[in-house]
C-alpha cells in the first residue's frame, strides 16, 4: 500500500476542507445580506446639500434592499473623520459612506492621513452630480460675470471667497476660479454651506460656489448669480447662464456623489449595494426628487470598477487643483 499516496490524498482533503470553511462564511454573508440596518455614513452636517441627498437615497436604497438604512453624520477635517471611521468598521456591508468627490482620498491635503483613500474604499456606486453656482454680495456693482471678474482683477486685496472648510468642494471650486483667472482673495472658511450663503447676503464675504438652491436668494435680489459651473442649464433656473456661456469656456466646478465602504467588503455584497444603488439611481422617483436639489446630472449605472476609475479620475483631476493652489490643511 502506497502510504505516501494516502497521505497525499488526505492532506489535499483537508486543504480544500479548510479553503472551504474559509469561503463559506462569505457565501453565507452575502446569501443573507442585508439581515440588519445599514449605516450610510454622511461627511457633511445635517441639513447640508450632501445631507439632503443622502437621506432621500437612503430611503429608496433601504426599500430595495428591505433594510433599514440610518444615517450618520460625522462631518469635519475635509470628510477624513468620516473616512477614518469608515475604513476601520466592519468589512461586512453595514458600514457605507457616502461621499463627494473631490477629496475623499485627499492625498495632497494632508501630510498624513489617517488611512490611504484609493486602497482603503472599496467602492459601490456613483449617485449623481451636480454644478455649482458663482454667487456674489448683492452689494456689489458688478452685473455681469465678465464685469465681476474685472473688479476683483483691479483689486484683489478687497475682496474674500466663503468656503464650507479648508479642502472642501467649494473651497476648490473657489481656488479654481481665482487661479483661472489670475487673482488671489482671502479664503475665509466656515462650518458649513449656510453661514457662507448667511454671510454673503450681508456683504460679510464677497462670493462663493453654492447648490442651485441659493437661487430662490438670487431671484428675490439678496445675492447675485452669475453663472452655473455645469456643462447645461438648470431647467429650473433658465435664466442662470452656464459658465461657459457667461465668458469662461470650459469652466467646470461639480461635485461628484459616490458610495464607498471598507476595502475588504465581500465582492458579492458589494455586488448587491451596486445593484440596489444602481436601481435607485435609474428611478424616476429618485429623479424627480433630486430636482429639487438643482443642477443635478444623474449618474448611469456602473459596475463597481467602473466606480473605482471615475474616483482615480476625479481625484487626480482635483488633486492638481489642490497643488496649483497650494492648499493645506490646518
Amino acid at each position: 500500500m502506497d502510504f505516501s499516496a494516502m497521505n497525499k490524498r488526505k492532506a489535499t482533503g483537508l486543504l480544500a476542507g479548510a479553503l472551504a470553511a474559509l469561503v463559506l462564511p462569505a457565501a453565507a454573508l452575502a446569501q443573507g445580506f442585508p439581515n440588519k440596518a445599514i449605516t450610510i455614513v454622511v461627511p457633511f452636517a445635517a441639513g447640508s446639500p450632501t445631507d439632503v441627498i443622502a437621506r432621500s437615497f437612503g430611503m429608496d436604497f433601504g426599500q430595495i434592499l428591505n433594510a433599514p438604512v440610518i444615517i450618520d453624520n460625522r462631518p469635519g477635517v475635509s470628510q477624513t473623520i468620516a473616512g477614518a471611521y469608515v475604513t476601520r468598521a466592519a468589512a461586512d456591508g453595514y458600514t457605507l459612506m457616502f461621499a463627494n468627490l473631490p477629496a475623499i482620498v485627499a492625498p495632497s491635503l494632508q501630510a498624513k492621513l489617517p488611512y490611504n483613500g484609493l486602497r482603503d474604499f472599496a467602492p459601490v456606486s456613483d449617485v449623481l452630480t451636480i454644478g455649482f453656482v458663482l454667487v456674489a454680495s448683492p452689494a456689489l456693482p458688478a452685473t455681469s460675470l465678465k464685469e465681476f471678474i474685472a473688479l476683483l482683477k483691479a483689486d484683489p486685496s478687497k475682496y474674500s471667497y466663503g468656503s464650507s472648510g479648508i479642502g472642501t468642494p467649494i473651497h476648490l471650486m473657489a481656488e479654481m476660479f481665482n487661479k483661472e483667472i489670475g487673482v488671489r482673495t482671502l479664503h475665509v472658511p466656515y462650518k458649513g454651506g449656510n453661514q457662507v450663503q448667511l454671510d454673503l447676503m450681508s456683504d460679510r464675504v464677497t462670493y462663493a460656489f453654492l447648490p442651485t438652491g441659493v437661487m430662490e436668494y438670487v431671484r428675490n435680489g439678496k445675492l447675485k448669480g452669475y453663472g452655473l459651473a455645469a456643462e447645461r442649464r438648470d431647467p429650473a433656473f433658465p435664466e442662470l447662464p452656464t459658465m461657459d456661456e457667461a465668458g469662461m469656456p470650459a469652466f467646470k466646478a461639480t461635485v461628484n456623489f459616490v458610495l464607498v465602504g471598507p476595502r475588504q467588503t465581500p465582492t458579492d455584497v458589494v455586488a448587491k449595494l451596486n445593484a440596489a444603488a444602481n436601481k435607485v439611481i435609474a428611478s424616476e422617483s429618485f429623479a424627480v426628487k433630486m430636482k429639487s436639489v438643482g443642477g443635478v446630472e444623474m449618474s448611469r449605472p456602473a459596475t463597481p470598477a467602473q466606480v473605482g476609475a471615475h474616483i482615480v479620475a476625479e481625484e487626480a483631476r482635483w488633486d492638481a487643483v489642490v497643488k496649483k493652489a497650494e492648499i493645506q490643511l490646518e
